[in-house]
């Protein structure tokens, strides 16, 4: 197909986003509704940023309603982005494809396969400042539907132990742990790079080893003997595909 509450990010409607980052006081997770302000895309239905523009800079959980379902052939960026062959973010359909792709002003075609498919589409990390440090968990793999994020430490997350993705931006790391304030058994997750500061991509449990569907609390900052790094550690790429 084509086209907050403190402590909650399942983030399904319009209606729902990402506070803003640079506030003299930060929520631990969710917030209220803001736009963002440093992440946006322009949509386009020809290729080489040809043809009809859509700019988002908000969550969008159907392209339908911006008359722009199954339509999307290109595409610039700013930010971090993750476009959804379904809308919802494949909610209803954990097996649809989706794109993620990131980057200053990044222009690109989509993957051929994923030509005309794209249904919804929202960006991660914090909305004004994609650079900043944030982690960013998925209750599927692929991070696909539900999410939850921080920007600061957490003893106990809202969806305990059901972690099966993650994107982790910034330059820090953060420790994950299996139990609550920060007891149990623990990992490292990093960014692709600490020092472009480049999001990292854990897109599945295999990619979250032994604590995938565990994860009950993590802090910024690496705590922990065991490190994992994501599947496009020190890559150049700015985009995958599922």
């Amino acid at each position: 197909m084509k086209t907050f509450v403190v402590l909650l990010s399942i983030a399904l409607t319009g209606s729902l986003a990402k506070d803003l980052y640079n506030k003299s006081t930060r929520p631990v997770l969710g917030g209220l509704r803001s736009k963002a302000t440093n992440q946006y895309t322009d949509l386009y239905d020809y290729t080489h940023q040809g043809g009809t523009r859509v700019r988002l800079s908000d969550y969008t959980p159907s392209l339908y309603n911006l008359n722009f379902d199954n339509r999307v052939s290109s595409l610039c960026i700013t930010g971090i982005w993750l476009i959804y062959a379904d809308e919802n973010y494949n909610m209803n359909n954990v097996g649809s494809s989706n794109y993620w792709v990131f980057g200053d002003n990044y222009c690109t075609d989509v993957p051929v396969q994923f030509d005309n498919q794209a249904s919804s589409a929202r960006y991660t990390g914090a909305p004004d400042n994609w650079k900043a440090d944030t982690l960013n968990l998925y209750l599927n793999e692929y991070f696909i539907g539900g999410e939850e994020y921080t920007y600061t430490d957490i003893t106990n997350l809202r969806y305990n132990d059901q972690t099966k993705s993650v994107i982790v931006t910034g330059c820090s790391p953060w420790t994950l742990y299996e139990s609550s304030n920060y007891y149990g058994r623990c990992m490292c997750v990093y960014p692709s790079s600490t020092q472009s500061c480049d999001p990292g991509f854990y897109t599945t449990e295999n990619s979250l080893g032994s604590l995938a569907r565990t994860i009950s609390s993590a802090r910024r900052g690496c705590y922990c003997n065991q490190k994992v790094f994501p599947v496009n550690y020190l890559s150049k790429e700015q985009e995958g595909f599922f």
